[in-house]
Formats: C-alpha cells, structure tokens, sequence
C-alpha cells in the first residue's frame, strides 16, 4: 500500500471511531504495520490527525432540518434542550477564621527573599489564624509561552525550588489552614500538559495538587476562577476581571465589582473608599507582589512590595494593606 493511501486509510478510520487518540493508537499500529504505538502517534501527529479535526469533520457534516409535530405547551421550556452554561460562585472561607495573612505574586522561585521572609516574619508575630496565597505564587518562567531565557529554561529546578517552598510555609505554619488560590502563573502548568502533553494531562499524579503535595502538606486549593469571600471582602488574584492595573488599580477594581474587593496580580498597593448613596462605604485593595520589582521583561515598572492581613469581626472584614521597602515594613 502506497503511504498516501495508508494516511487516507488511517484518516479515515480514526474520524469513524470516538476512541481516544491514546486508544487508537494501542489497539491498530500493528494493523498499520508500525512495531509500536508510539510510532503511529507520530504519524498521526506529523499528517495532523487529530481529535480535534475529527471534532471539526463532525460539527461541519451537512445535517437537514427536520419539523416535528408536537405541542408546545405540553413541554416544559417549550423543548429547548438545558443549557450548558454553569455560575461560577466564589468559596467561602469559615466563620471561625478571624485573621488572614495574604501573600500574593511571590513568583517563586523568582522571589524577593528579603521582602518575602519579612511578610512571614510579620505574619508570625500578628499570630495570624489563617494564611492565603492569593496567586502567582509560583512563576512556572520555564513553561511560560512567551520569550524565555535559554539560561533560566530549568523546569526541574522550579519544580524542586516550589516544592521545598510549599513544605517550608507548613512548618512554619504548622497548625493554621492554609489556601492556595491558582493565577494566571499556575496555569502555564495546565497549559503546558494540554497543549504540549495532551496523553498526561489526564494523569492523576500530575494533577496540580498531586504533583506539588498540596494534599500531602494538608494545603486546600482554589480553582484559578474561583474568588474567596472573607466576611464581607471578595479576594481574588486579579487576572479573574482584567490585565492590566491602570494608573489607579484599586479603582479600576471597584469599577468592575463595586464590593468591598481584594486582589494581588497588578503588584502595586493602592486603595479606594467609596461612599454609597446610603452612607455605606465600599472599600477596594490592591497589594503588592514579593518578587523582584525591575525584571527583564519590565525594567521600569511601578511595583512594589507588600501583603496584607484581613481581620473579620461581626462578618465585617479590615484590611491592613502593608507595604515593605528595602526588605522592611514602611
């Protein structure tokens, strides 16, 4: 069989089934004449036989228009098949947290050391009952899609940098909950495995929490969409509403919520009161990062260091939003 017509052989078949590309493989390369699976994957992948041009080949097919007969007010919503939207609502951290320390933009391991063992120390000593890592505390720069330095490329070392990272925050606090809310810096990992390991990202072991011992380290995980309501404050990392932070971050912020809001992912501290025509007031933050403030990719930024610490009495949430210069609490 000439190997045009063996693609056009294979093409075919696979659009025929709903196996897996991974089953596919497994269970015709011999058919195929190849010694192993892997070795018609990477035709398949070479010839661009993929699940998703199989997805595109069915969604295109011409399908006629068929009128039924039936009465509508017999049927509930008219027949209309359910949605398949879903309402993403936020988390809600336990009443009986009442001071939350909120580290955020950390970029290990590309962080600040000074600025960031002054936030713990800091936390320490405010004997917080709750820490939250509000995003991007990872960087994941070896993965990133965008220009990357060739010298920096060490997944492995960030892998064994985050991992050590997570344990040390666990001993030392050792008997407080602690979250980790996913940003945009966590999901080049997600990205990485379907775009570049489609066949792993599927793999309970890789799964993030698996794969950095989030649940080994008893440290509870926040979808990347997900906010966390503390008291009457959302927090969210940031890139949930919007790129950039503007020249006012916090005000760009209460113009998109217009609730009492938290967020790190702009790395500037910044904050807004507003009053409301029934004299309550409506308070937006932005905090600062913990990583380097002149990296390559923007020498001449506006960032600056800083956490938080968020006391919540009668559901109603205060917020100190703290900056560090120079390694030290300004």
């Amino acid at each position: 069989m000439k190997m045009e017509d063996k693609i056009t052989k294979i093409r075919e078949h696979f659009y025929s089934t709903n196996l897996s590309k991974n089953d596919f493989h497994k269970q015709f390369f011999a058919m195929y004449g190849y010694q192993n699976a892997d070795s018609l994957r990477k035709l398949m992948i070479k010839k661009n036989i993929t699940s998703k041009d199989r997805s595109l080949q069915e969604i295109n097919k011409i399908i006629p228009p068929v009128v039924a007969s039936y009465n509508l007010e017999t049927l509930d919503n008219f027949g209309i098949e359910a949605s398949l939207g879903e309402e993403y609502t936020s988390a809600k951290l336990p009443a009986h947290l009442k001071k939350i320390g909120i580290l955020s933009d950390i970029h290990f391991p590309y962080h600040d050391l000074a600025a960031l063992t002054c936030a713990i120390k800091h936390l320490k000593d405010q004997k917080i009952d709750c820490l939250y890592l509000a995003g991007d505390c990872f960087d994941f720069y070896a993965i990133s899609r965008f220009e990357r330095d060739p010298d920096k490329r060490d997944f492995k070392k960030e892998v064994e940098m985050n991992r050590d990272f997570l344990q040390k925050l666990r001993d030392i606090f050792r008997d407080i909950p602690i979250y980790f809310k996913l940003g945009n810096h966590e999901n080049r990992y997600a990205r990485a495995l379907n775009n570049d390991a489609e066949e792993f990202a599927q793999l309970h072991d890789l799964q993030f929490d698996i794969f950095f011992r989030l649940d080994k380290l008893n440290i509870i995980m926040i979808e990347d969409w997900r906010g966390m309501e503390m008291g009457d404050l959302l927090v969210l990392h940031g890139h949930e509403l919007y790129g950039g932070g503007g020249v006012n971050p916090s005000q760009n912020l209460f113009n998109k919520t217009i609730c009492n809001t938290l967020i790190g992912h702009v790395h500037r501290t910044s904050n807004t009161q507003k009053k409301t025509g029934f004299k309550e007031f409506i308070n937006t933050y932005s905090i600062g990062c913990l990583t380097v403030l002149s990296p390559k990719y923007m020498p001449f930024s506006m960032h600056n260091h800083g956490f938080a610490i968020v006391e919540i009495q009668n559901g109603k949430s205060k917020v100190d939003n703290i900056q560090i210069r120079d390694g030290k609490i300004v």
